[in-house]
């Protein structure tokens, strides 16, 4: 009998996002919470350039370096998308998104720059506001843009899940931009949905049109939710509730929130009112998930629980 032949190939391993699904992975306290956000119109080819930290240069690690100071002084945490401009090539064009009253505030400005330049579009948004000064604003177009996870260099899963989620909003006439990493692999089809400020999972061609023309309710599509970048994690899942509880215009109040321990205390100003929701947000349980597709390691994460 002879042996088989030995690869030295590891063995393939599930994709991430399809684990996630298998267990039953409620996704809400996932979104990342975020005061302001800008996202920079990058080629494909060019986002790995950014995230190649390793051959930054010196301007650009202080860049970074100030953000991260900027953030410890402030508390607020700020938001870096990489989307793929509608034409490849372009020069460097940034949306800046501020968090406001029922979401965020758009506002776009277009330069004369190479996309090289992507880090004085950080620094003129972010940390040097003055300067925009020197970029031309452009109109800022109604309705939402869905910045959808298509990066499969980074995930496989993103890959396999998102570019059709992608085109699917494109032939739908909806705002779609292809974008780079973002955090969650293992929710592909992941999305951010801005000006709203709602994080999406798992979302199929045919759910992400219906959640951006929002023809379904937010209670058919809670297990799809990782949360509103407004507020910080645990006062996500409480927000959730209420937006099941009111329906869409919940996401037009202005929604504040104060996390003690597991005591979330939300507050909001809405079509004229202002209220106060006070909750417990718990550990439910945990599952045991990857946290890539190519790679082994997996991590317990947390499930909650919402008591009033």
């Amino acid at each position: 009998m002879s042996a088989a032949p030995i690869t030295g190939r590891a063995p393939k391993l599930p994709l991430c996002a399809d684990v996630s699904r298998a267990q039953g992975e409620d996704p809400i306290g996932t979104a990342a919470h975020w005061s302001e956000v800008t996202v920079l119109e990058l080629d494909v080819r060019t986002w790995a350039e950014l995230r190649d930290v390793a051959n930054w240069t010196p301007e650009q690690q202080a860049l970074f370096g100030h953000l991260r100071g900027k953030v410890e002084a402030s508390g607020a945490g700020f938001g870096l998308l990489m989307s793929a401009p509608a034409q490849a090539g372009q020069s460097l064009r940034v949306r800046h998104y501020t968090l406001g009253a029922g979401g965020y505030v758009r506002r776009d400005y277009a330069s004369d720059r190479p996309q090289s330049e992507w880090a004085t579009g950080l620094r003129d948004t972010l940390l040097e506001p003055g300067n925009l000064r020197s970029w031309q604003p452009r109109p800022t177009p109604d309705g939402p843009d869905l910045h959808v996870c298509t990066h499969g260099s980074v995930d496989a899963a993103c890959g396999k899940y998102g570019v059709p989620v992608h085109h699917a909003l494109e032939r739908a006439g909806i705002r779609t931009w292809r974008t780079g990493h973002f955090g969650g692999h293992r929710f592909a089809a992941t999305a951010v949905e801005l000006p709203s400020g709602l994080w999406w999972a798992h979302l199929t061609p045919e759910l992400a049109v219906r959640v951006a023309r929002r023809e379904v309710s937010p209670a058919e599509v809670r297990g799809h939710l990782r949360g509103y970048s407004g507020l910080p994690p645990l006062a996500q899942v409480v927000d959730r509730e209420l937006l099941i509880r009111h329906g869409w215009d919940w996401l037009t109040a202005h929604r504040r929130a104060e996390v003690d321990g597991e005591r979330v205390t939300l507050t909001y100003d809405w079509g004229g009112r202002a209220g106060r929701v006070e909750a417990t947000v718990s550990l439910s349980h945990t599952l045991h998930l990857p946290g890539s597709s190519h790679q082994a390691k997996h991590a317990d994460v947390p499930q909650y629980q919402v008591t009033w």
